[in-house]
């Protein structure tokens, strides 16, 4: 599967979101944001890491 990219403004993929909520046992979009800045530019990006969020701390 390729990487998709999540949040454009600030070039993050969802690898990387996903590493860093396995890595660091982030649990919100604010904790993922200041962990990869992902969702800090327009924040359209938001609810794609609240639905990555919700299915890994299932």
């Amino acid at each position: 599967m390729a990487d998709k990219t999540i949040c454009f403004c600030m070039a993050v993929t969802e690898k990387q979101i996903r590493d860093a909520i396995k890595s660091k046992n982030l649990k919100t979009v604010e904790q993922v944001s200041e962990a990869t800045k992902a969702g800090t530019g327009c924040g359209g990006c938001q609810e794609a890491i609240k639905q990555i969020l919700n299915e890994m701390n299932k």
